[in-house]
């Protein structure tokens, strides 16, 4: 089933410093196995990434592949830590989930909202919220 996507993603670094993306765009939404599923797809510096979200009661998980790869696993006071490959090299994140809700009260929406902390090999501390709204029925 297609899906319209409102992804709006604030990262906060250690000077207060706020960086601010929002990305428009359809996908596909299945259930498999009790958990939902969102596949779409974006571009980054000319190349095409796939990004799969996997919506779990207590965990959602971002999947890319493509110019980027990588997995982000958030659950609620848990750390993740995970490879992120791009062209400039591997880099490791840990990832600290401070808040997850996952909204499916309504029947043709799905609010997610992840808040954490993010660190990358010590190159980049901050703070990062992602909001994102999936309709679909549309």
């Amino acid at each position: 089933m297609e899906a319209k996507l409102k992804i709006i993603t604030k990262q906060y670094d250690e000077l207060g410093t706020i960086d601010t993306i929002e990305v428009k765009t359809i996908g596909k939404i299945f259930e498999k196995n009790k958990d939902i599923y969102v596949v779409y797809e974006e571009s980054e510096e000319g190349q095409k990434i796939t990004t799969t979200v996997k919506i779990s009661d207590e965990e959602v998980s971002i999947k890319r592949f493509g110019n980027v790869n990588s997995l982000m696993v958030f659950k609620e006071k848990h750390k993740h830590l995970t490879k992120y490959k791009t062209n400039q090299g591997i880099f490791m994140i840990e990832t600290e989930t401070i808040k997850l809700i996952v909204d499916k009260s309504k029947k043709d929406y799905i609010k997610l909202n992840i808040e954490y902390n993010i660190n990358i090999l010590d190159l980049f501390k901050g703070k990062n919220e992602i909001n994102m709204l999936i309709e679909y029925n549309i």
